[in-house]
C-alpha cells in the first residue's frame, strides 16, 4: 500500500548505501510483501553515500517498477551513521525502521519488530540469533556489546545489528546528528523511551573477517568513551571536569607540599627544591587542575542558561486503570526507564497498530 509523496505513511524503511547494492531489488520486493501483509502503507528511503553518477544509476536500475522508493544523495562519502541520520529525518513514516543494505536478516522477522512497537515499545533493536559470522568476529562483538552494556546500563546484545525500529517521536526528540546512529537505543533509553530487543534470524554476513585494522579498534574505544560521556555527563559537566581538575590540582598540591617540606627539613640530597623540574611539574598540574575545573563551571553555566531549550526527558500521557505495561511475548526489555522519566510518549492517541490480517486458510504468520 503506497501513498503520494506528500502524505505520511505507516512505515518508512531506511537504507544507507555505501557501495553497490546488488540485493536492493530483492530487499525491496521481500520487505514490500511483508508490509503489504500487514495492510500498511510504506516507503523506502535510500541514502547514497557519495557513490557518483554511474553507481547511482546502477542502483536506480535495481528498483522494481512502481516501488515507493525515494533517494537522498551525498556528494561525497560521510559514512553509514550520517547517512542513516539523514534517512531518519527524511522519512515520512510514523514508524521508522533501518534495514541492512544486503539480505543479512530474514525479512519475515520485520513483523517481530513491528509487533513489539505496537505492543508499547518506542524503540526495538534486532538481535542476530544464531550468529553465522566467524567465531573471532562473534567474540569481538560480544566484548564490545558487554562493555557498552556495563557502561550505559542498557542491556542490549547486538548494537551493530542493521535492523532497528522506532516511533517517529524517537526520531524527533533524540539527537541523531553526527556519528551516533549506532547508539540510538542507548540515547533513547537515556531520554526516557521504552527500549527493547527482539531476536532475528541471521542469514549471512558481509565484511571483513578476523582481526580488524588498528584504526577500527581505536575508533571503538573512542566510541565507548564518547558514549560514556554523553550518557553520564552531558547535563552535569562539572561532575567530570570537576573530578578530573580536582585530581590534577590535588596531585600538584601534594608535589608542591613535598618540595616545601623538603626545603625546610633538607630530606633530599638533590639540592634546592626551587631548582628542580618537579616544582615546575607540580605548579603546572595545579594550574591545569584549576583550568579544567573552570571548564566544568563554564559548562554548567551554559547548560543552566540553555536548559529551557534542551529537553532530555519524555513525558508519557497518563492512561486509565487497567493499563498493561508488560512486554509483548518474545521481546526483551533493555532496561527500566531512568528515574524521573516516563517512557513512551509516542504510544498515545493518534496511532493504530499495524496488525497483520490472517492468511487465507490459516492463522497469522
Amino acid at each position: 500500500m503506497t501513498r503520494p509523496d506528500n502524505q505520511p505513511v505507516d512505515v518508512s524503511a531506511v537504507l544507507a548505501l555505501l557501495e553497490d547494492a546488488p540485493d536492493l531489488g530483492e530487499i525491496i520486493r521481500q520487505y514490500s510483501a511483508e508490509f503489504e501483509e500487514r495492510k500498511a502503507s510504506y516507503e523506502f528511503v535510500c541514502v547514497l553515500d557519495g557513490l557518483g553518477e554511474e553507481r547511482t544509476q546502477r542502483i536506480r536500475d535495481l528498483v522494481p517498477q512502481g516501488a515507493p522508493v525515494r533517494f537522498a544523495h551525498f556528494n561525497q562519502p560521510f559514512g553509514e551513521e550520517r547517512a542513516l541520520a539523514v534517512g531518519y529525518r527524511t522519512a515520512r513514516g510514523r514508524i521508522v525502521v533501518s534495514l541492512p543494505s544486503y539480505l543479512q536478516l530474514d525479512p519475515g522477522d520485520i513483523h517481530h519488530v513491528l509487533d513489539a512497537l505496537d505492543g508499547g515499545f518506542d524503540l526495538v533493536a534486532g538481535w542476530r540469533v544464531p550468529r553465522v559470522d566467524p567465531l573471532l568476529n562473534r567474540i569481538q562483538s560480544w566484548l564490545y556489546n558487554r562493555a557498552m552494556s556495563a557502561l550505559t546500563g542498557v542491556r542490549l546484545h547486538d548494537l551493530n545489528c542493521g535492523l532497528t525500529g522506532m516511533r517517529r517521536a524517537v526520531v524527533n526528540e533524540v539527537l541523531v546528528e553526527g556519528n551516533v546512529s549506532r547508539f540510538l537505543p542507548v540515547l533513547a533509553h537515556r531520554q526516557g523511551f521504552k527500549v527493547g530487543e527482539v531476536r532475528v534470524r541471521h542469514l549471512r554476513e558481509k565484511g571483513r573477517q578476523g582481526f580488524f585494522g588498528l584504526g577500527v579498534y581505536v575508533r571503538r574505544v573512542l566510541d565507548v568513551v564518547a558514549l560514556m560521556f554523553i550518557t553520564r555527563f552531558t547535563r552535569k559537566p562539572l561532575r567530570f571536569f570537576g573530578m578530573a581538575g580536582g585530581l590534577c590540582a590535588l596531585l600538584g598540591v601534594l608535589i608542591c607540599l613535598w618540595l616545601g617540606l623538603d626545603y625546610f627539613f633538607q630530606w633530599s640530597p638533590l639540592g634546592d627544591p626551587r631548582n628542580r623540574a618537579s616544582l615546575v611539574i607540580g605548579m603546572s598540574l595545579l594550574v591545569l587542575g584549576v583550568q579544567i575545573f573552570a571548564l566544568g563551571l563554564v559548562g554548567e553555566i551554559i547548560i543552566f542558561t540553555s536548559a529551557h531549550a534542551v529537553k532530555d526527558y519524555t513525558v508519557e500521557s497518563e492512561s486509565g486503570p487497567g493499563r498493561d505495561d508488560k512486554a509483548p511475548a518474545g521481546v526483551a526489555r533493555a532496561a527500566d526507564p531512568p528515574p524521573g522519566s516516563r517512557a513512551g510518549a509516542a504510544a498515545g492517541a493518534g496511532t493504530r497498530p499495524l496488525s497483520r490480517e490472517p492468511a487465507e486458510g490459516g492463522g497469522p504468520r
